[in-house]
């Protein structure tokens, strides 16, 4: 069954171990593999390996591991050849984009600039120059993936076929739960609001009195991971923000500054460095509006009065189309839905433990669309790890089966490259 994921594991590039790597001496440059016009080495080879062991937990010097490594590797290339000969052109500003967030990713793995530079042993700057043709051929071989097998699907009859004749590999289906809730986000007080947007509108006095951007921003905004790096987001194509932010954003000429924009983080300052066609690059001051203790304390109280009307016999379901504040699940009386035990959020997974058929949680916290809310939990139903079955399972079973369909065909795809590439390995 391993090689059923295949498919999805071929192109994973884990870029803060591979930084670690440019700041360490190269001493193992053997070439192991020669692909159209490109090359794997040995130091390559051993840091993806050295990825996986510590990814999996597994020995990454597993003789076995080394050969799917590398088989994964080569097969990259292959992709990478045919997009070549496809003329797959990727336009220059998605490069610049992919590699300033990779760039915002390794900043915040590390903490800062200065600490991702000295584990590199290059400037920021120079790490841009290295980075960018590797990206561009990693983007052109997803869009040659995403070209012959986006748009796949299985039909019913090929989910049966594969049922048929993988049951008795396919993994069985971990303990599930459903459960069904009543959530509630605290409101902010009108007062704490209003201090959150002086506050804003005090650093943009500032800001248009000449006072530093990116000096206050470090000081000041309630966002960590761009606050360290004087409010700078990177390079980011629409869609990347929220509906209010961007649209601010890309009303901004470079160097123009934002009046106050509320998203539901809160409010917003936003600088605009560089605009790149569908891309742009702003700074920003984010002053997030504080919940009280009071805020919470009203939640719970009339969670508390809804969970002792559906005691006293009212229907769970109905309640939750009236009152929950979860669009997701209101409109289905609150149902969540079989979720199995192992994928739910932490907070579900513990409350959940305890509770009998029917019961009903008091109001526990919860996190919710990067923000938190209080809900109450009921258990509908509990249902035991069981082997998978076409009846209760189609889904699950149906996902496995484009997986192996995909990589059947991924597979053959392979084969018809390697016959017009020039491919040697090296071992």
């Amino acid at each position: 069954m391993k090689k059923l994921f295949l498919f999805l594991c071929i192109g994973i590039i884990m870029f803060p171990a591979a930084v670690s790597a440019q700041g360490s001496a190269r001493v193992l440059d053997r070439v192991v593999a020669v692909i159209g016009d490109e090359i794997i080495t040995e130091s390559e080879l051993q840091l993806q390996m050295l990825q996986a062991g510590m990814q999996n937990k597994v020995n990454a010097n597993d003789p076995e591991l080394r050969r799917r490594i590398l088989d994964a590797m080569m097969n990259d290339k292959l992709v990478l050849a045919q997009a070549v000969l496809d003329s797959i052109q990727i336009p220059p500003e998605e490069i610049t984009a992919r590699l300033e967030d990779q760039i915002n990713r390794m900043t915040r793995y590390y903490g800062s600039e200065q600490r991702l530079e000295q584990v590199a042993g290059m400037p920021i700057r120079q790490m841009k120059r290295e980075f960018r043709e590797d990206i561009r051929k990693r983007l052109m071989i997803d869009m040659v993936q995403q070209q012959k097998f986006g748009s796949m699907s299985v039909s019913h009859r090929e989910v049966q076929e594969f049922f048929k004749t993988y049951s008795d590999s396919l993994p069985p289906v971990p303990e599930q739960v459903e459960l069904r809730q009543i959530a509630m986000f605290p409101q902010v007080t009108a007062a704490f609001r209003e201090a959150a947007r002086a506050k804003a509108q005090g650093l943009l006095d500032s800001i248009r009195g000449g006072a530093d951007f990116e000096q206050l921003a470090k000081d000041f905004s309630d966002d960590p991971g761009s606050a360290r790096n004087g409010g700078s987001l990177g390079l980011a194509r629409r869609g990347v923000f929220v509906k209010e932010f961007e649209e601010a954003a890309f009303s901004l000429e470079p160097g123009q500054v934002s009046d106050i924009v509320e998203t539901q983080f809160g409010f917003h300052i936003i600088k605009l460095i560089e605009k790149k066609g569908e891309a742009v690059k702003p700074l920003h001051i984010l002053i997030k509006v504080s919940k009280t203790g009071e805020s919470d304390q009203a939640v719970i109280d009339t969670l508390n009065a809804l969970r002792q009307r559906i005691v006293d016999g009212e229907d769970f379901a109905t309640l939750a189309m009236e009152r929950s504040e979860d669009e997701d699940t209101r409109k289905f009386g609150g149902s969540l839905g079989a979720i199995e035990v192992p994928e739910l959020a932490d907070e579900l997974k513990t409350v959940q433990q305890n509770l009998k058929i029917g019961e009903i949680t008091e109001p526990v916290k919860i996190t919710m669309d990067k923000d938190y809310a209080y809900a109450i939990i009921r258990l509908e139903q509990r249902i035991a790890p069981h082997p998978p079955t076409m009846e209760n399972d189609y889904q699950r079973i149906a996902k496995f089966a484009k997986i192996f369909k995909q990589n059947r065909e991924y597979a053959e795809w392979l084969e018809e490259i390697r016959k017009n590439v020039y491919w040697k390995v090296n071992i």
